[in-house]
Formats: structure tokens, sequence, C-alpha cells
């Protein structure tokens, strides 16, 4: 069977439909991943097929000078997602072309494929990341909850369902149903049952897999100056805010209290991201500046991991059964910051406008003197690591399209 699997963002937007693909491959199908033409190296670097829609252009840094523009992080949000939509509208022509030649289409968490399935009839199974977007009604839950759920709701059209909805329009394509972008057969959360169980109240369609993880590319090989580094010392602590870390006007200086406060607990540390930033700092050799290395690798070799709260960052902590600091800066990246609280593996999240060295320091210290972290994230690690998501997930596709 011929899957197509479009996805548009950043890097974390792609990461695990790479992971989905080489499954399907794997099991017999043909399987490709459309997404923005700069990530062709990162798809096929995993030998999954990869096909180039919309402009060329790289979200993740478009984004981060967005943001630094915007007076405030809430209208910084809204210009990035506005951006975001005018991009997957672009994509509309190449996506079109490629779904033709799908038996399925597989519309990813980004709502890329949702329209053009529509529009050629296409079966098409979906993707959620964000499993509180799944609306549940509950006339038995409290008020409040109810209120805060409605409001959630209210948020999501907003920042999602109006946007889309107008570019159907425009497409000529009827406004999105109840269900929104996910599918009526099957709509799949590549997220663990022991960090988000299934809700009863859902839909039978919403089917829970466990996460979706891609192992490093059989060419790739660490850099021989980090191995040194992770074999000079104690092991170290990980910095990795993702998106976040691309750029911006407080770049420097975010990367300036990252360093005072790795100081002040005196940590072994490696960076990733602030590659604008690093030539200005003059780092010690206890701290090492890494490029982009497969966390499914580095994560297991270290002690604790800072992030933003990112899908991906959050689910490769968990595997790694190692506590982190989440420092979230939008949407979806304070649940799972208030998240990985609730399940003892992390500290109280740091928004990026509380950060400061000292609450960093704290939060540091915390992460890697309390046993209690530390045990629940090796346990919540035990666990993930013997899930079989991709199987799940395969297995259930096979299913819903016979």
């Amino acid at each position: 069977m011929n899957f197509i699997i479009p996805t548009i963002g950043s890097r974390g937007d792609v990461q695990p439909y790479i992971a989905l693909a080489s499954a399907l491959q794997a099991a017999g199908h043909s399987a490709v991943v459309a997404t923005h033409p700069c990530m062709r190296g990162l798809v096929e670097a995993y030998a999954v097929s990869f096909a180039p829609i919309g402009p060329d252009i790289d979200i993740g840094q478009e984004a981060a000078a967005i943001r630094t523009r915007a007076p405030h992080w809430m209208l910084g949000l809204l210009r990035v997602m506005k951006f975001t939509f005018a991009m997957l509208e672009q994509s509309h022509a190449d996506l079109l072309a490629l779904c033709h030649q799908a038996d399925v289409v597989i519309v990813s968490h980004s709502a890329a494929g949702s329209i053009e399935a529509e529009q050629l009839a296409k079966p098409r199974l979906s993707v959620t990341l964000f499993p509180q977007a799944i609306h549940v009604h509950d006339p038995a839950e409290p008020l409040l909850k109810r209120t805060f759920g409605a409001l959630a709701g209210w948020g999501m059209g907003l920042v999602m369902s109006r946007p889309l909805n107008r570019i159907r329009r425009r497409l000529g394509v009827p406004p999105m149903g109840p269900e929104g972008i996910t599918s009526p057969l099957l709509n799949l959360l590549p997220i663990s049952p022991h960090v988000h169980p299934p809700d009863p109240r859902w839909e039978p369609r919403h089917r829970v897999t466990g996460y979706w993880f891609a192992e490093p590319p059989q060419t790739w090989t660490p850099p021989e100056t980090l191995r040194a580094f992770l074999e000079a010392g104690d092991s170290p602590i990980v910095i990795s805010l993702g998106a976040m870390a691309l750029g911006g006007e407080d770049m420097l200086a975010t990367a300036e209290l990252t360093l005072e406060a790795l100081y002040q607990i005196g940590a072994r540390a490696i960076l990733q991201g602030w590659d604008a930033a690093i030539p200005a700092l003059d780092l010690p050799p206890t701290i090492y500046h890494a490029g982009s290395v497969p966390h499914t690798w580095l994560l297991p070799q270290t002690r604790a991991l800072v992030h933003h709260g990112g899908f991906g960052s959050t689910a490769a902590a968990f595997r790694a059964g190692i506590p982190a600091v989440v420092i979230p800066h939008i949407i979806d990246q304070f649940i799972w910051g208030q998240r990985a609280f609730e399940l003892g593996v992390s500290p109280q999240p740091i928004s990026r406008p509380k950060l400061t060295a000292s609450r960093l320091a704290a939060a540091l210290h915390e992460t890697l003197h309390n046993p209690t972290l530390q045990i629940k994230a090796a346990e919540l690690g035990g666990l993930i690591q013997t899930e079989t998501g991709l199987e799940t997930a395969i297995q259930l596709i096979e299913e819903a399209t016979p």
C-alpha cells in the first residue's frame, strides 16, 4: 500500500513521521514523508522516501525571527501561526499532486494533507500529538473543569480551526466538521499510556499507541570529540531548547544565564543550539557545544535534560529515564512541562519570562540531587522502553486500511 505522510514545521514536527514511515516500509508498504525541501537530508538519512512540498524554508528559523520581533509572546505566537498556515497553503499544489499517487493519506498534527485527501476522496488516517485537543463532553464534570475545557477549545479554534477553514474556503472545500482534521477511521496518538492514558470517554477511533522513536541512522557516527568529552568525566547535563534556541534578540542573554547556572552548580554540560551565540562565549572544557545529535543515542549517557517542553524532547527524556528541567515558551510546551512535573520526573517548569540563572541553578540542583526524581524518571523510562509504539501503530493502520 502507498502511504503519503505530509507535515510542516520544525524538526520536531517531522521526526515522528520519519519513524512511522520507516516502520511502514519495514512492513512492506511504500511510505513517503512530504515536507519542506530543507528537510531532505534529515529524512533521507533514515532511508525514508522524501518528497518536497512548499517553499524551501526553515520554519524553525523563521518562527524564531517572528517571535523576536513581536512585542509580546502571545502576539508572537499568533504571528507564527499565521505564517505557518501561509506555508501550509503554499504547499497545497505540491501536496495535491502527491496525494493523487497515494492509496492512503496520513494527516499529520500540522493538518498537512487534510484538505487534499478530502478533495481527492482519498482514505485518510490522522495523527494527534496533543491529546488535550480531543474534545470530550461529560456533563458530570465539575463546572470549572468544563469551563476550562470550553475555553481551551475556543483557543484551539482560534489558532487552528478558523485559519484552516479560511484556507478551505479559498480552495473551494467545505468547512471542517466536528471531527476537525482527525480521521473518522483512525486517529493515532503516539504517546505512552503511562504518560497520558486513553480517556475512556474518547470515541474508539482515537488510539494511544506508545511513542514512535527512530533509532540513529546506520550512516551516523558520533563525533570523536563528543565521545571523548563523554568519557572525560561525570555524566553531563544536556541543554537542548530545540527551535526555541535558534535565534532571537535574547539568544545570547539566555545562553549566558544558562552558563552562569551551570557554573553555580559546577556541572559538566552539552549545549545544543545557540549556534550564532556560541562564538561570543568563552566555553570552559567542562562544556561541549554539539550540533545535531540523536537523542536516542545521547540522552541515556547523561544525567539530565534541560529542554523547552516540545513533544519530541519530552518523549526522549522520558524514554532515557532521566529527569528534566522544562522551560516552556509556547502552547503545548506548558502542558508537557506540567505533565512531567505531575509524573514526578521534573521540578516545577520555569516559563521563559521567569527564567534566571539562580532559578535554573536551583532547578538543576534539585534535578541532580533529588533521589525521588531520579527513581521515578528511571521507572518511567523502563516502562516506555518496553513499549512497542510503532508495531502497534502499524497493526492499527493495516486493520483500518485492509
